[in-house]
């Protein structure tokens, strides 16, 4: 079944995408798509669910990027580039994909990393405060 619904991804990627090309200077250009965004939800879906996250929690956005990548950002925002939807020869792929970035999620590691660079910002300036005196 999942095998069946790349070709469907593709072509929509393909056809969404040339339609929200985004300048070199933008940051981040968004697809919607409720299609794509559906399929791509199947996926996550039950990953989300075993790693013990509330599915409807996650926010699943499609970013207009042709380079092959996704990420967490925010908390519970997983970013899916339309490039790595192209360059996936199937759906076991992606889901490969939004099993490792789920994992990102259940582990907090974003969390973790904001106290880790707060705790750091403290040292530095506890650091530059001694280092003057």
């Amino acid at each position: 079944m999942l095998f069946r619904t790349v070709p469907l991804i593709l072509g929509l990627v393909a056809v969404v995408g040339a339609s929200f090309a985004a300048p070199a200077h933008a940051q981040l250009a968004f697809i919607r798509d409720a299609e794509v965004e559906s399929i791509i939800r199947s996926y996550a879906t039950p990953l989300f669910e075993a790693a013990g996250l509330d599915a409807e929690s996650v926010n699943v956005i499609i970013v207009n990027d042709r380079q092959i990548n996704a990420f967490v950002a925010g908390g519970k925002k997983l970013f899916i580039n339309t490039g790595l939807l192209m360059a996936a020869k199937n759906s076991n792929q992606i889901v490969g994909v939004i099993a490792h970035e789920t994992g990102h999620i259940a582990a907090g590691h974003l969390a973790r990393t904001h106290e880790v660079l707060k705790n750091a910002s403290r040292a530095t300036i506890l650091s530059s405060l001694l280092g003057a005196a």
